[in-house]
């Protein structure tokens, strides 16, 4: 997001507002002047994309986790070793005025996922890829840069303002390494870009601000926001501004380098500073461009966005709670320990989910794990509690029941308006005297264990509890998500017994980087890249409801690199089909075939898959029971 064209108006047409440089130098600079560590700030999503773009990694395969974490412990590393210290900065919440522009590109993007489907379903191999990023791999990205020894943190609200405004208010920070416009408008620290950023010699562009102000659109740097507002940005959209930016232009084209000069001239005519006290400026202004005064709310929103002087207040969670748990709530987000989703469901009765690489062979991820969802929002809100009053006014539609707003991208969901959605109680409980704990006591007085025993009564799952309070941490993850698959959702089995097999021996793999680099390219179909898709959000999924539930295990063992990569999937998923040995998923390994026996017998435990019931036989060829 950002303002539109401009960093392609910067590199076309001002070249001394853009320039090479090194991040080494500048650290080293920075260090000489102000005799600090130098910081350096970095949009996590965008380094994140640009990461996963930089290997050989193929995001359709459901992610090749192992290999991108190492990737990424390698550069957190090389950073260190050259002086600077990374500080990655996460989007943690989609702020309401910029849930508009956030629902287009979720639409955009759900309408390239059909055609990446189409295009590998005609070449039928691996070198189609989506060239993103795989599923969830951006709710889950904080934690694995955390793992490898950087700082990561969530934004409470819109993530370039707190990535700006933190930037400005540390002097150990010497830059931004990011990839949005709006950086170059903010008055903070320099901007380099993450696009043309060289992962060897650690040299990219950076974008000068007052060289651009002063030299090439002749205004003050403190006129930026404005200039800005006038020619769209995320708040001011330039779909609103195209014929007033048409009056300016001496073509029919609507191009920056069209109309800037005209602009700016006229910003200079008008006297306009960009001044958000002056309410008479904010109409005027309004009357000029729009016609009317009607839109003097909106530049006056536009141009605040960018005031770094000023706090973008945080919601307050929307239920009564004590002091400690409100501190708990936001202490967790910001520093990675909760799942994203729990900040935007306590603060704002909201759940955001992007678009996932799925097609339309089966209902969409997002409407199949919603049960779940919903008896998460039972725990949460504890089935009854109604919102303060002065919080989220509407967000009631019925008496005291609570109603969250769901905003999912998937195929046929317009997202003209969220999806409302009740929470749903939970069956059987038997922690705490038989009645739904509430969120304070779940979190701060239950034991581990009573967690575990919550988490699995909202999975509704056929494991047995028993079986799965004896399971490694490693696994927990990984046989909740497939015992939901087999037997826990209302359109079970929604997975065949071969690919239970597969999931569990792949995840047994004593996985090394190497071996893993050197798999062939494995064959690919649609309905191996709905599985791993359907996997993956089952495990963002479970990230949700452990985190509802006070966190029973560590963070750490929520990571799919511990049990999960698409490639090996693939590959073993390709080999069963044509010969389904359990020695052979195995590696011809005893300890592993062993292994592999005791957490299918788990994963399957009283579901239409067990291991005493199903005939197996007729699945794998040497299985024994």
């Amino acid at each position: 997001m950002g303002v539109r064209g401009l960093q392609t108006f910067i590199e076309e047409n001002c070249p001394d507002a853009c320039k090479e440089v090194s991040i080494e130098e500048l650290a080293k600079n920075h260090k000489a002047r102000f005799n600090v560590q130098p910081v350096l700030v970095i949009d996590g999503l965008n380094w994140l994309v640009s990461m996963y773009r930089l290997g050989d990694s193929v995001s359709v395969f459901g992610g090749e986790w192992l290999q991108f974490a190492r990737t990424l412990q390698f550069f957190i590393a090389k950073f260190k070793n050259i002086g600077v210290k990374p500080i990655f900065i996460f989007d943690g919440t989609v702020c309401e005025s910029k849930r508009k522009t956030w629902v287009a590109r979720r639409i955009r993007s759900y309408d390239a996922v059909l055609c990446i489907f189409e295009d590998f379903k005609e070449c039928f191999r691996g070198e189609s890829d989506s060239g993103g990023i795989p599923t969830m791999i951006d709710k889950l990205c904080c934690f694995i840069v955390k793992e490898s020894g950087a700082d990561a943190f969530q934004s409470n609200t819109e993530a370039d303002f707190v990535i700006a405004k933190y930037a400005a208010e540390h002097k150990d920070v010497f830059a931004i390494l990011s990839q949005d416009s709006d950086y170059i408008i903010f008055n903070t620290k320099m901007y380099l870009s993450m696009l043309h950023f060289d992962f060897i010699s650690f040299c990219t562009i950076q974008y000068d601000r007052t060289c651009l102000a002063l030299k090439y659109l002749h205004l003050q740097v403190e006129q930026l926001p404005l200039f800005s507002c006038l020619v769209g940005n995320d708040i001011v959209r330039f779909e609103m501004l195209k014929p007033f930016l048409l009056s300016l232009c001496h073509t029919q084209h609507v191009y920056m380098a069209n109309y800037v000069e005209n602009l700016c001239n006229f910003i200079k005519e008008e006297n306009w500073t960009g001044d958000t006290s002056s309410w008479r400026e904010m109409c005027q202004i309004s009357l000029k461009v729009f016609g009317s005064i009607d839109k003097a709310y909106l530049i006056h929103e536009g141009l605040k966005s960018y005031a770094l002087n000023c706090d973008i207040p945080s919601p307050k969670v929307c239920i009564k709670v004590s002091s400690k748990m409100e501190k708990t709530v936001h202490e967790r987000h910001w520093n990675c320990l909760n799942a994203p989703y729990i900040f935007d469901l306590l603060c704002k009765m909201e759940f955001s989910q992007r678009e996932v690489l799925e097609d339309e062979s089966r209902l969409p991820c997002a409407i199949l794990y919603r049960e779940i969802r919903q008896r998460c929002y039972g725990v949460l809100f504890n089935c009854f509690v109604p919102p303060h009053s002065v919080a989220n006014p509407g967000k009631t539609r019925s008496g005291d029941s609570i109603i969250i707003d769901e905003w999912c991208a998937y195929q046929g969901n317009s997202m003209d308006e969220p999806e409302y959605v009740k929470p749903l109680p939970l069956k059987n409980l038997s922690v705490a005297r038989n009645v739904v704990p509430k969120i304070e006591d779940l979190w701060f007085k239950l034991s581990s264990k009573e967690k575990l025993k919550v988490f699995w009564h909202i999975l509704e799952i056929p494991m047995k509890f028993d079986l799965l309070a004896d399971l490694p941490n490693d696994h927990i993850v990984l046989a909740c998500t497939l015992s939901s698959l087999i037997g826990g959702l209302e359109e079970s089995p929604l997975i065949q017994p071969l690919e239970v097999a597969v999931f569990v021996a792949q995840a047994l793999w004593n996985k090394k980087i190497k071996e893993l680099l050197n798999l062939p390219i494995p064959w690919l179909d649609a309905d191996a890249v709905n599985l791993c898709t359907l996997f993956l959000c089952g495990v963002s999924t479970m990230f949700l409801v452990l985190s509802t539930c006070g966190s029973p295990i560590p963070v750490i063992h929520i990571m799919p690199w511990r049990y999960f990569d698409g490639k090996l999937f693939h590959h073993l998923l390709n080999k069963a089909r044509i010969k389904p040995s359990v020695n052979e998923l195995c590696k011809n390994q005893r300890s592993t075939v062993k292994k592999f026996y005791k957490l299918l017998r788990v994963v399957t435990s009283n579901s239409i898959y067990d291991v005493d019931q199903y005939p197996w036989g007729n699945v794998l060829k040497d299985f024994e029971r």
